[in-house]
Parts: C-alpha cells; structure tokens; sequence
C-alpha cells in the first residue's frame, strides 16, 4: 500500500494553518484525475484535495446496477493517459471499447462508418476509446489515489479564500462544524459548472443556452452492440448510442439524446414503454431493437467558458473552466488533457529547482494557458457548432453537412483530421 492520507473532515483536525503546494477544491472527476497526474509527475508535491460531499468508496468488489447509472465516452488519447496513471488495467473492467463509430443524418441515406481496425492513429489498443459507467469511475479513480501521497479530504467545505504573494489561504469547515485553515502556493478550483468558488473569486463566464436538454438513460439491446458507438442526427435533435458493457446478461447502451426543452419535458413524461418506442422510431433501427429503457433523466443543456482560467496562484479546471455541450462527448477528454498538460508544466519547473513558492507563479500559468488555448479553442467551437449544423432544416446547410458525412466516408484526410480531434491526438 501507499502512504495516502484520507481524511475524514468529521475529525476535527488541528485548526493551525497549515502549508501546501497544491490544493484541490472540487473532488469529481477533474479533480481526481488531477491529483492522480500530480502524483505520478510531480511526486514531491503536497497536495491536498478537499470536497463537499462524502468521498466515493475504494472501487473493491463494486455492484454496479444494470440500468440508470450514467457513462462517460473516454477517447483514445484519454485511455493512453489513464494506461499511463496504472488505470486501465483496472477500469477496463468497467468499460465498453468503441471499435466502429456510425456517424449518420436520418433520413438523408447518407453516412460514415470508421472502423478502428483501419485506422492506423485515432485508437487505443484496437479501438477508438471506451465507454465506462461513472459509478464505476469515481471509485476507481479514488482506489488509485490511496496508493499515493495525496491528502483527499471529505466533507470539506470552502468558505473563505484569500490571496497575498504567497499564495492562496482557505478557511474551510469540516464534517464537524469546526473552522480549519489552509495556505497553498497553487489552489486550483475544480468544483464543477457554476462553481461555487469562481463566484467569490468574483470570476465571470461566457454563457450560450442552448434551450435544449440532454436526455440521459441506459437502454436494452436485442443483441450484442459489437462495439459500435452511433452517432445519429434527426429531426427531433442528435442521439448519441454508446456501447456499455454486458450486465446481468443483458446487452446495454447509453443513450445522449439532445432535444428542444419542450420535446424534452414531453419525453420524461412518457412511460417507459411507450419512451422506449419513441426513442426507436426517431432512431431507427441500425442497433437492432430496444428491449428496455432504465429511468430518464434531463440535463438543461448550455455552453460555459470562464474568461479567465488562471491568475497568479490560481488555476481552473474541468467543468468550472469549461462546460461543453455533450453532442461531441468531449468534455471530460479536454479535462484530461488540460490536467496533464498542467501536472507537467508544474514537474517542469519544479525539475529547474526554482523556489518552491513558484508553484503558482504567473508565468508558469500563463505558459500553461497558452499551450492549451488551440486544443481548448478546437474542442470548444467543434461542440459548440455541430448541433446546429445537425439541426437546420435549411436546404443549403442539410446540403453541406451531407458533404461532410461524404468527405468522412470517402476522403482519408478529412476522416484523419475527425479522429485526431476526436481522440484528442495531433493538437
């Protein structure tokens, strides 16, 4: 075993300010993967993460349920980075490759099939990613962190921060009620869209509401999905299909189903079975039939960009950073490639022996901005146009997107330049 430090908050730990390198306020996904990337490539950092609600358990002997557990699309570049963290040999076991992508506007005929086998870039280990449930993520993601030197502490919630030269000083309280303070040369807010902490830092978004929500269930396949993930456009919005792994002997799928917020609020009122048939007629039935529909939920659908990412002493990432549409299932892979890209500019300065204080220096973070502001400005614009593209009924505008569905088909640099962005590779 490691020598990580859980805490739980409900201790009541010394109330001296104590002295890090790095804290994390935000304990999802982003955070945790971030700490995860600190340890591997900057292991002398101290590190603390600290998040409001209870932490997840270790991932040992997980049960996860057959239906309405929500999944997360993990692209090729995102699976070699979690190879890279010790990950995949477990979450694996979690997940569902993506082999073939089935990328079509309904009703239109026309279509693009990429099959991994054929592409010699875009994929990781045979395939182009995984779908992998995110009751199964978070704990896995926390297993691995208790084998390291991160401190994660839960429930820990941030009341006050403050900046001076030195860095960032947080008063937080504990599980128990009790004032607990902090000092660290970097703190980096990763606590999620409409984040709690950019509104005291008084620090604004750029805002698109879409007026659309994202219908989210896990659906029963007649037979096996053999590893397709379709990507398909109709007239009542984009739906996304990805593979989930086989449980309890049933064959399943994601479902992504973005629609106006009105059509939305219909659907979720529907019952399961007359849902069910409503998702296979607008679908079609390239995936053969739908058995079962697990419980539906909706997301209200909006585009979020922070105008500032970082200030001295001071970095965003994940959703708080960043909010994309789910159409193009790309946001939690730009996380990771911003979280490693900052995990390594830190071990970069830290191997040119500066003071240890340069953690959070301006410089550093602005370095950090600029090497991650095209791949940012490449994800956000390519999530923020498609579903509009998808949705006109406008003759010239279903006449230049059936133009692209052909270049995908046909033109081997169009497809390249696709999967290297959708892999998050070549940037």
């Amino acid at each position: 075993m490691g020598n990580s430090r859980r805490a739980d908050a409900n201790a009541g730990a010394n109330t001296g300010e104590r002295h890090v390198d790095v804290a994390i306020v935000g304990g999802g996904m982003a955070g945790a993967s971030l700490a995860l990337m600190l340890a591997r490539y900057c292991p002398d950092l101290r590190v603390v993460l600290l998040e409001q609600k209870p932490l997840p358990g270790n991932g040992t002997g997980l049960t996860l349920p057959s239906f309405d557990t929500r999944a997360t699309a993990l692209a090729a570049g995102s699976l070699q980075m979690l190879e890279q963290l010790g990950l995949w040999s477990e979450l694996k076991k979690y997940c569902a490759p993506i082999r073939e992508i089935h990328v079509s506007d309904r009703g239109r005929g026309l279509g693009a099939r990429l099959d991994a086998a054929l592409e010699d870039r875009a994929r990781f280990d045979g395939m182009f990613g995984a779908v992998v449930e995110n009751a199964a993520l978070g704990p896995v993601l926390y297993r691995a962190m208790a084998e390291t030197s991160i401190e994660a502490v839960a429930p820990a919630e941030v009341r006050q921060v403050r900046f001076d030269e030195r860095g960032a000083r947080l008063s937080w309280r504990d599980g128990a009620g009790a004032e607990q303070h902090l000092r660290a040369a970097l703190l980096v807010a990763a606590d999620g869209v409409d984040s709690p902490l950019c509104r005291q830092l008084g620090i604004e978004t750029e805002r698109v509401e879409y007026r659309q929500k994202a219908l989210v269930t896990t659906l029963g396949l007649q037979r096996d999905h053999g590893g397709v993930a379709y990507e398909r456009f109709t007239e009542n919005g984009p739906m996304a299909l990805l593979p989930l792994p086989d449980r309890e002997g049933a064959h399943r799928a994601a479902l992504v189903w973005t629609c106006d917020e009105a059509d939305a609020d219909a659907l979720c009122a529907l019952d399961s079975k007359a849902f069910l048939a409503r998702v296979q007629r607008a679908f079609g039935w390239r995936a053969g039939r739908l058995v079962r529909s697990g419980e539906v939920a909706s997301y209200r659908l909006s585009l979020s960009v922070a105008r500032e990412q970082w200030r001295r002493h001071l970095v965003l990432v994940g959703n708080c950073a960043h909010f994309l549409h789910p159409v193009a299932g790309q946001g939690f892979n730009l996380t990771l490639r911003d979280c490693e890209a900052l995990a390594l500019a830190l071990s970069h300065r830290r191997s040119e022996s500066l003071a240890q204080d340069s953690t959070g220096a301006l410089d550093l973070l602005e370095g950090y901005g600029r090497e991650r502001q095209l791949d940012q400005q490449l994800t956000i614009g390519f999530s923020d146009r498609i579903p509009p593209l998808f949705a006109s009924g406008n003759p010239l505008i279903r006449g230049s997107r059936q133009l692209g569905l052909l270049g995908l088909a046909i033109a081997p640099p169009v497809r390249a330049s696709f999967l290297s962005q959708a892999a998050g590779f070549g940037l």
